[in-house]
């Protein structure tokens, strides 16, 4: 995947409160336009399919015929919505917590202080709080501004933290953390 054509390097910054009571300034970060829109093909896909099946149990289709028309639609549904949560979720970054708001899904906060691992492979950024092979909270590199995010993070992480970068291509940016 060519990253660098699906990122662009806007973010929306922010210097209102996250919350009431905070002074803190939060960045905004979200998949662009284009990396969105498998989601809603897939989702667009579920109705023809659903018309399909309609007609097919008017039409008098066989069970067999149902049951394909039934599973290609469950398919295009669970894809959909296993989709949905990732590439619309949007990334509030601040001085202390990353938060991740996702659609459909409860939303994942991760304060900063307590990340113990990143993880930064070729298409996506794992961030361990807890020990173990699961990460806390996952994004794919192909947020706008994700390299930007990336940087942002690491400047944020405890000093002690470990950083995994195998590929390098962002050690300049990750301010001698890498």
């Amino acid at each position: 995947m060519t990253s660098s054509t699906s990122q662009a390097s806007s973010t929306s910054q922010s210097s209102a409160p996250e919350e009431a009571g905070t002074s803190a300034p939060k960045s905004t970060y979200r998949y662009g336009r284009f990396y969105r829109s498998p989601v809603f093909a897939q989702l667009a896909a579920a109705g023809p399919l659903a018309a399909t099946a309609l007609w097919m149990i008017f039409s008098g289709a066989g069970p067999l015929d149902l049951l394909s028309a039934a599973g290609f639609l469950t398919i295009a549904l669970l894809s959909g919505y296993q989709s949905a949560g990732t590439l619309l979720s949007v990334f509030h970054l601040t001085e202390d917590r990353l938060r991740q708001e996702r659609p459909l899904h409860a939303d994942k906060d991760i304060p900063l202080g307590e990340v113990c691992r990143m993880f930064i492979g070729g298409r996506s950024v794992k961030i361990f709080v807890s020990p173990g092979t699961q990460p806390d909270l996952e994004f794919e590199r192909g947020l706008e501004g994700g390299d930007e995010l990336i940087g942002k993070l690491a400047r944020r992480l405890p000093p002690d933290a470990e950083i995994e970068h195998p590929s390098g291509e962002l050690t300049g940016r990750l301010a001698g953390r890498a």
